[in-house]
């Protein structure tokens, strides 16, 4: 490859990562609007968020089948070119370049970076996440890069102490969490071990100049390029003095059998496998434990409109916050640690201020993998969420005596859910006669409109769920 080839491909992979950068930020732009909300594709078609939900529409099944193809065709080229977080991680790598070069404790300076090369833990990650989207509790929401990358737009605090490691983390090693961390990467590493096509060493003057490659990909005292590792950057091939690097196809240049194909050694393609068997056993142990000590879903939380059983809803959600900043009416909210860590930043609704529009479908539209159902509009409307109560120790009728029909003007169902009975009452006035409202339960569906609302402080109707 002539130094002239690595220049103009290391500039079209960084015009590349800068449009799909440009394209993730447009589309959660767009998610946020409720007249043009529009599904993030780098979530909805990803190979791990799939099996969170497995659909056959061919549009999701081709996209799927079309990342992995590419995976198994070129290695980890989504990593290199495609992937929002790795162009952050690249930026924020560039950027603190002069601190990592005097930070005497980087892991290039102590081995620590050669250690973890040998036994990535990103391939154990993988595993757990792999055994746990099927069985509690669900770790990828807390793996999955681009589901970070969400938290990191949308100001959470969440995002912001993962901006936080990315910053501390370039200046102990460039992409350190590509390389060492991220359970999508090991998975394209996986499938690009045996590649069909990439980069070989075809000549070295053995100058060293390789050991800049980020991903330690390019072994050249082994003259071998890692394709599990390789990210297709051809961020140091312009500089090889003797032009020694070559791309096309793997398989025909190798030439020290399957163990050459797939690892530098049978050594560490074993370690490696290793890792990964234990990822997977762990995971299965802690959904065994899950089950053992009784972890079982038990929740009070008002769910978004459409979601039914708690546990598949919680094996679903990826957590990724799309619901929480798409929402019209600002009723979503990322869930704390008071339902148990199980519930940790799920979506759960409050009407303290707003309730459920009843003609919005906004968070059904944007949910990546269907974990909050997308109904047809009339389902939604009778989507039960919970149940409204009413307090008559603090409605107005019931304590005051005094006519109110507020909760019953602004419940949105055709046939309203709160009707009234009116009967006569004595108050300071005399007899009068007095409506008190009622909840028909066959036909409340817990929007929160009565609630958010209900002019009596404190309200006299709450929903609760059911």
């Amino acid at each position: 490859m002539t130094r002239r080839a690595a220049f103009f491909l290391k500039r079209a992979r960084i015009l590349s990562q800068a449009l799909f950068f440009g394209a993730f930020a447009y589309v959660f732009i767009r998610s946020r609007d409720p007249f043009a909300v529009i599904q993030n594709p780098f979530l909805s078609f990803d190979p791990l968020i799939f099996l969170t939900h497995p659909v056959l529409a061919p549009a999701v099944l081709g996209a799927v089948a079309a990342l992995l193809a590419l995976a198994v065709l070129l290695g980890r080229v989504f990593c290199g070119w495609v992937c929002p977080m790795g162009s952050l991680i690249e930026l924020a790598d560039l950027i603190l370049s002069p601190l990592r070069g005097i930070n005497p404790v980087r892991l290039d300076r102590w081995g620590g970076r050669a250690a973890l090369v040998r036994t990535p833990p990103a391939l154990f990650l993988l595993g757990l996440s792999v055994v746990t989207v099927f069985f509690m509790p669900p770790l990828l929401p807390f793996l999955h890069p681009n589901v970070w990358i969400v938290r990191i737009f949308s100001l959470s605090s969440l995002g912001l102490g993962f901006l936080a490691f990315i910053v501390l983390a370039a200046v102990f090693a460039r992409r350190l969490w590509c390389m060492y961390l991220c359970p999508l990467g090991a998975l394209y590493g996986l499938l690009g071990r045996s590649s069909v096509l990439g980069l070989r060493i075809d000549g070295c003057s053995g100058c060293g100049r390789c050991d800049a490659c980020p991903m330690e990909a390019a072994d050249y005292r082994g003259r071998i390029v890692l394709a599990h590792q390789c990210t297709l950057c051809f961020d140091y091939e312009e500089r090889c003095p003797v032009e020694g690097f070559s791309f096309g196809v793997r398989l025909a240049a190798a030439a020290g059998g399957a163990a050459s194909i797939f690892s530098p050694s049978r050594r560490r393609f074993l370690i490696h496998a290793g890792t990964l068997a234990a990822g997977l056993a762990a995971g299965g142990v802690l959904g065994v434990l899950r089950r053992v000590t009784g972890g079982g879903v038990n929740t009070r939380l008002l769910r978004p409109p459409g979601v039914t059983d708690e546990a598949t809803f919680l094996q679903r959600c990826i957590r990724c916050l799309h619901c929480v900043q798409s929402c019209p009416t600002g009723i979503i909210r990322a869930t704390g640690l008071e339902a148990g860590a199980s519930s940790l930043f799920t979506p759960s609704l409050t009407f303290a201020k707003q309730g459920c529009d009843y003609r919005c479908q906004v968070c059904q539209l944007v949910c990546p993998n269907a974990a909050i159902p997308l109904q047809r509009l009339e389902q939604k409307q009778r989507a039960v969420i919970g149940l409204a109560l009413i307090d008559e120790t603090t409605c107005v009728v019931f304590k005051e005596g005094k006519q109110c029909l507020v909760c019953e003007e602004m419940c949105p169902i055709p046939e309203k859910a709160i009707l009234f009975e009116e009967r006569a009452a004595r108050t300071a006035a005399g007899i009068v006669s007095l409506r008190y409202p009622s909840v028909v339960r066959a036909r409340c569906i817990g929007c929160g409109i009565c609630q958010a609302t209900c002019p009596a402080d404190p309200v006299a109707i709450t929903v609760h769920r059911v």
